[in-house]
């Protein structure tokens, strides 16, 4: 790479990372909070390639890739739709006694009470807002990386590419495995904590259409954090690259990890194993390059530097509109039957396990009480819902609640023929 180059991509990095930063505080000052959808990222890499004269070698390098992200997005909605459907096992309290034990509470709630004081008229300070702008960018900062890697040490992106493939896949696998409640839904369905104020989702207040919009609702894929490990290994990445020069995005990606426990979105614990997945994709994906590297002896570098035929590209392009066409179709499942049964996306209808195994655990809280007897009437079980309502009666804190068990305490009697 000539001293020419790297002085040009060098300026870019500033030049990026700057108009990034002005961009965030434009938002703040106006006030336009919003998630910025990764479509925003794809043409910017399309751009730079059509200025650069680089269109093969964007194909051969992001087509896959980006296909991939947008399939994750997909997933992340029907692994919810499908845990909803198949009355799957959901957990909320082996993350929260874990918090409890390495803390002694939960940062969340400590950092809320401590810090979280909005005005009589409800509106937050610019701590809020400025956390609520980093949380929504967190999807885009990681693509800024890649495309930065892309353009200045091409022969490295492919270790960007295969650890984030590792980690997304790994992600995934765990949020179906393991669906876990976050802080705000522990505290605000289930009353396991002081209510959190989910301020972030109250302050988003722009919406830029995106292809992936509504495909990945899922409220239960806390664990591991991947709004951690996704900054997490970008930063591995730099520093492995560019050391210190990286600072403005390890210092944006510790405002993200705070974000995320200020909000109510991660749990610390989750962030930790995210930073533990972040590591062992790393590691992983740097052998597995090694190894290919060892095997292709007369490769000059990484793929990037390699030849690269029109038969190859072509099976690029067919593979990467083979897997964006099934991440459209899942998403489209997924949000059409959120749009068609709300109901079903309800946090009253999954199995929350764990309830269930220390159910005399909860005769004195009212959600609780009131979610065994929602989920025994989502069975149409009326004759083991009615005691869970009778009981959430005696627990009403005020009059809206009593309302509600009295409701439904006489829809269970009409429905197995006993008097109101």
């Amino acid at each position: 790479m000539t001293l020419e180059f790297r002085s040009a991509n060098a300026r870019m990095f500033r030049v990026v990372f700057l108009s990034l930063a002005v961009l965030m505080v434009v938002f703040i000052v106006f006030e336009r909070f919003l998630f910025l959808p990764k479509i925003l990222m794809v043409g910017l890499i399309l751009l730079a390639a059509v200025l650069a004269g680089k269109i093969k070698p964007l194909v051969r390098d992001w087509f896959v890739f980006l296909a991939f992200i947008y399939l994750f997005d997909s997933l992340r909605g029907i692994i919810y739709l499908l845990t909803c459907k198949l009355q799957l096992p959901v957990y909320a309290l082996y993350v929260l006694n874990i918090e409890k034990s390495l803390f002694g509470g939960v940062p969340s709630a400590v950092l809320q009470k401590a810090l979280l004081h909005p005005d009589p008229a409800g509106n937050f300070t610019w701590l809020e807002k400025g956390l609520t702008v980093s949380y929504g960018t967190h999807f885009l900062a990681f693509l800024l990386v890649g495309f930065l890697i892309w353009l200045s040490r091409p022969k490295d992106f492919s270790l960007y590419r295969n650890s984030f493939y590792l980690l997304v896949f790994i992600g995934v696998f765990f949020y179906a495995l393991v669906p876990t409640v976050p802080p705000w839904m522990a505290a605000n369905h289930f009353g396991l904590l002081s209510p959190l104020t989910h301020f972030n989702i109250e302050l988003f207040n722009v919406a830029i259409p995106d292809l992936s919009n509504g495909f990945d609702t899922n409220p239960i894929a806390a664990m591991p954090s991947l709004h951690a490990g996704f900054p997490i290994l970008c930063c591995f990445l730099l520093w492995r690259l560019y050391r210190w020069k990286g600072i403005p995005f390890y210092l944006y990606a510790l405002s993200v990890l705070f974000a995320i426990v200020y909000t109510g979105d991660h749990y610390v614990t989750d962030i930790l194993a995210g930073l533990m997945l972040a590591v062992a994709c790393y590691l992983l994906a740097g052998r597995i390059l090694r190894k290919r590297h060892a095997a292709l002896e007369d490769a000059s570098g990484p793929e990037s530097g390699t030849s690269f035929g029109w038969q190859t590209l072509k099976s690029r392009i067919l593979l990467g509109l083979g897997i964006f066409l099934i991440g459209v179709i899942i998403g489209g499942i997924n949000k059409t039957q959120f749009r068609l049964n709300a109901n079903l996306y309800n946090p009253d209808i999954p199995r929350y396990v764990d309830f269930f195994r220390t159910e005399a655990r909860y005769r004195d809280n009212y959600l609780i009480q009131a979610y065994f007897g929602n989920h025994s009437l989502s069975l149409k079980d009326f004759r083991a819902a009615l005691p869970y309502f009778e009981r959430s009666l005696e627990l009403a804190r005020n009059h809206s609640e009593s309302k509600e068990a009295k409701q439904r305490i006489g829809f269970c009697r009409r429905a197995l023929g006993q008097k109101s």
